[in-house]
C-alpha cells in the first residue's frame, strides 16, 4: 500500500472518530436519568468500600469505581454522568479500526470502524451510565492483544496488556469471560495445531493469573449470585435460540428505536455481509478465527446460561458487536468478486439502515426509557405548600434522589417492616392524609409487583378526589384531593340512568355549582353494576363551555384505578370521586357537566339509556350547568 493510500485512510479513520465522538455526545441529555442508571449513579457516589461489597450490584465493581472518581471531576449532571460511556464509546471506534486493520487491512479497519460509528446500539449505550460501553471496549483490547500473542516474537508487554484488557473486561461484566473462552478456544487449538508449546505454556499461565485475580471477586459476589439463579429449563430451545439471535441481530443493526419489522429489513444486509465474510482473505488468519469466534461463542454461551439469568436482553450480547462489525465490513468488500459496484450499493444500505435507526433514537418519543425527571418536574410546578408525596416500590429510591423535588413530605411504601396489604398501611395513610389536604402518588414499575390489588389507590380514591392522572413510561402520577362531595353518604342528586344496560348511573354530588377559572371543585359518581362485567371500562369527566370546548376533564378507571369494573359486584353501590380543575382562561357563563364510560383500548363509549323507557340518549350523561364567574 503505498504511503498517499495510508495516509488517507489515517485521515479517513481520525474523521470517523470525530464523528463517532459527535454523535455519542448529540441530544445525550434528551432522555432522563432511567433505574439502572440511578442504581449506578447511587452506588458510585457513595464510598469506595460500598461499591466492592457483595450484593451492592449484580454486575463486577470496576465500571462504578470508574463512575466513582469521574463523578468527583466532573460532576452530577446528565451530561457529565453519560460523559464517560460516551468516551469509552469512541474509544471502541477506534479499537474497532486498529482490530479490523490488524486481521484484514487498512481499508477494512476504515469500514468497519465507519460501521461503528453510527450503530444506533453502540451510539444508545454510549449515552447510557451503565457497564455496557466500557465492556465493548475492554473486550476490543482484549481481543487485540490475544492476536498480537499468536504471533513471533511476543513482548512482554503484549502479555501483560492481554491480562490488564482481559481482567479488567471480567471486572466490568460476567459476560466478559465470554470472550475469554473464545480467545482460549482458538489460540489453543492454534498453538497446538503449530506445536507452539512454549507460548501454549504462556497462554495457560496467563489464563491462570486472571483466573487466580478474579477468586476475589467470587468470594464476595457468590452467595448473592447464587441466590439471583434461577433454574427454567424449558428455555434451552431452538426456537427460544432463534429468540435470542434475531433479537440481538436486529439490535446490533437497527438499534432500539425502530419497529421489529424495520428492524429486520435492516438487519438482513448485515447478516448477509457477515456470512459473505467466510470467503474474505485476512492478512491474519487466526484473526479472522478468533472474530468468528467471539460472534458465535458469546451467543451460544448467553443461550446456555439463559436459564439461570431472570431475563435476556441483547445488550448483553454488545460485547460481540466489534467482532460482527468488522466480519460485517470484510464481507462487503467481498462482494466486489461478483460485481464491482456491489460494495458500494451494501455500504449504502448499511449508512441507510443505521441513519434510520439513528433517527428513531434521537426523535421518536416512543421509545425513551423513562421520564422520572420531567415527573418530579411537574410535581414540583404544581406543588402546593402542605402537599405530600407517597411513592410506591422502593426500587425508585435511587431515581427519587437524584430527582428529588423540594419542599415536600416524601413516604415510601411498602413500609419496610410489612407489606401494603398489612392494615398498618391503611393507619400510615390515614395520619399521612391528617396532614397533607393534597397528596401525590407515584406508581413506579409494575405495580403488580407491590399492590397487586391497588390498595393505596382504593384508599386514597374512596376517601379523596383524584385531581391529576399523568403517565410517564415507567411511572404514573396522581394527584388526590383528601375531600370529597360526597362526605354525607347520601346521594345529593338521584338519577338512574344506564349505560349500555350493564351499568347504572345512580346519581351524583357536587361540591359546588359556582367556580371561578383556576379553580377546583369535587365531584362523587355512585355506580351500580347491573349484571357481571366482563371489560374494563374508563370514566370520563367533562366540563364544557357554550361552544362545546373542554374547561376541565378528568379520565380514570373508577376509584383512581383501584376497582375496575370488572371486578364490580351486581347491586355493590360504587363512590368514584374525582376534582376537575376548571381552565385558567375559561370564559366566564354557564357550563355543562358531562359523563360517561369508554373502552379505553378503542375509545368507544357505551350507549345512555333510559332505564324505564328504553330511549337512547346518546353517548354521554348530562349532570346540568356549573357557572364559571369571572376571577
Amino acid at each position: 500500500m503505498s504511503a498517499e493510500i495510508k495516509r488517507r485512510s489515517t485521515w479517513w479513520s481520525l474523521l470517523i472518530v470525530l464523528m463517532a465522538f459527535c454523535l455519542r455526545i448529540y441530544a445525550i441529555d434528551r432522555q432522563d436519568i432511567w433505574g439502572d442508571e440511578a442504581v449506578s449513579i447511587q452506588l458510585s457516589s457513595g464510598p469506595l468500600p460500598h461499591i466492592i461489597k457483595g450484593g451492592a450490584e449484580t454486575v463486577p465493581p470496576l465500571y462504578h469505581l470508574l463512575l466513582h472518581f469521574w463523578l468527583r471531576l466532573g460532576g452530577a449532571s446528565v451530561l457529565a454522568i453519560r460523559l464517560l460511556s460516551a468516551v469509552f464509546g469512541t474509544l471502541s471506534v477506534a479499537g474497532i479500526y486498529i482490530l479490523g486493520h490488524r486481521v484484514f487491512g487498512r481499508p477494512i479497519g476504515v469500514l468497519a470502524s465507519l460501521t461503528a460509528a453510527i450503530s444506533p446500539a453502540l451510539v444508545f449505550y454510549s449515552q447510557e451510565a451503565r457497564v455496557y460501553s466500557v465492556l465493548v471496549f475492554l473486550t476490543i483490547a482484549s481481543i487485540y492483544w490475544t492476536v498480537r500473542l499468536a504471533e513471533e516474537p511476543v513482548p512482554s508487554r503484549v502479555w501483560t496488556a492481554y491480562l490488564l484488557a482481559s481482567l479488567a473486561a471480567g471486572y466490568t461484566h460476567y459476560y466478559g469471560f465470554f470472550i475469554i473462552l473464545a480467545e482460549n478456544l482458538v489460540v489453543i487449538s492454534h498453538m497446538l495445531r503449530r506445536r507452539r508449546w512454549r507460548g501454549l505454556n504462556r497462554w495457560l499461565a496467563a489464563q491462570a493469573a486472571i483466573g487466580l485475580a478474579y477468586l476475589p471477586w467470587i468470594y464476595i459476589q457468590g452467595s448473592f449470585l447464587t441466590n439471583k439463579a434461577g433454574g427454567r429449563f424449558e428455555e434451552w430451545t431452538l426456537s427460544v435460540a432463534a429468540g435470542m439471535a434475531e433479537q440481538t441481530l436486529t439490535a446490533l443493526a437497527a438499534g432500539l428505536s425502530v419497529s421489529p419489522t424495520a428492524a429486520r429489513l435492516i438487519a438482513i444486509p448485515f447478516v448477509v455481509a457477515a456470512l459473505s465474510s467466510l470467503f474474505a482473505r485476512p492478512s491474519n488468519g487466526l484473526g479472522k478465527t478468533l472474530l468468528i469466534a467471539c460472534v458465535l461463542v458469546p451467543y451460544a454461551l448467553a443461550w446456555l446460561v439463559n436459564p439461570f439469568m431472570p431475563f435476556f436482553f441483547p445488550r448483553y450480547l454488545l460485547l460481540a458487536a466489534p467482532a460482527y462489525f468488522i466480519l460485517v465490513a470484510s464481507g462487503i468488500v467481498t462482494w466486489k468478486r461478483l460485481q464491482r459496484g456491489l460494495p458500494a450499493a451494501g455500504v449504502l444500505l448499511l449508512l441507510l439502515g443505521s441513519g434510520y435507526g439513528l433517527h428513531g433514537y434521537y426523535t421518536d418519543d416512543a421509545f425513551l426509557k423513562g421520564r422520572y425527571g420531567q415527573m418530579m418536574a411537574h410535581v414540583q410546578q404544581q406543588a402546593h405548600s402542605g402537599d405530600g408525596l407517597v411513592l410506591l416500590n422502593r426500587l425508585q429510591r435511587p431515581l427519587f434522589e437524584y430527582y428529588e423535588p423540594t419542599d415536600l413530605d416524601v413516604f415510601f411504601f411498602p413500609r419496610p417492616a410489612y407489606p401494603i396489604s398489612d392494615p398498618r398501611t391503611a393507619q400510615d395513610l390515614s395520619t399521612i392524609a391528617a396532614n397533607h389536604p393534597r397528596l401525590w402518588l407515584v406508581r413506579f414499575g409494575n405495580p403488580a409487583e407491590y399492590d397487586p390489588e391497588g390498595n393505596i389507590h382504593r384508599w386514597l380514591s374512596a376517601r379523596g378526589s383524584k385531581a391529576y392522572s399523568g403517565g410517564w413510561v415507567d411511572s404514573d402520577l396522581s394527584l388526590y384531593l383528601m375531600d370529597t362531595a360526597g362526605m354525607h353518604g347520601s346521594i345529593q342528586h338521584p338519577l338512574n340512568v344506564d349505560l349500555g344496560r350493564s351499568v347504572r348511573l345512580l346519581g351524583y354530588a357536587l361540591s359546588a355549582d359556582h367556580v371561578a377559572p383556576g379553580d377546583t371543585f369535587l365531584l362523587t359518581l355512585y355506580w351500580q353494576a347491573q349484571e357481571p362485567l366482563t371489560k374494563r371500562y374508563t370514566v370520563f369527566t367533562h366540563l364544557l363551555d357554550y361552544e362545546g370546548r373542554i374547561q376541565a376533564q378528568m379520565d380514570s378507571e373508577p376509584q383512581g384505578g383501584g376497582l375496575p369494573t370488572d371486578r364490580w359486584s351486581p347491586d355493590e353501590v360504587v363512590q368514584d370521586n374525582y376534582a376537575l380543575t376548571v381552565a385558567t382562561d375559561a370564559v366566564p357563563g354557564p357550563h355543562a357537566l358531562k359523563v360517561g364510560m369508554y373502552l379505553w383500548t378503542t375509545g368507544e363509549r357505551l350507549p345512555i339509556v333510559d332505564p324505564e323507557t328504553s330511549e337512547p340518549l346518546g353517548d354521554r350523561v348530562s349532570l346540568g350547568t356549573i357557572e364559571v364567574i369571572a376571577p
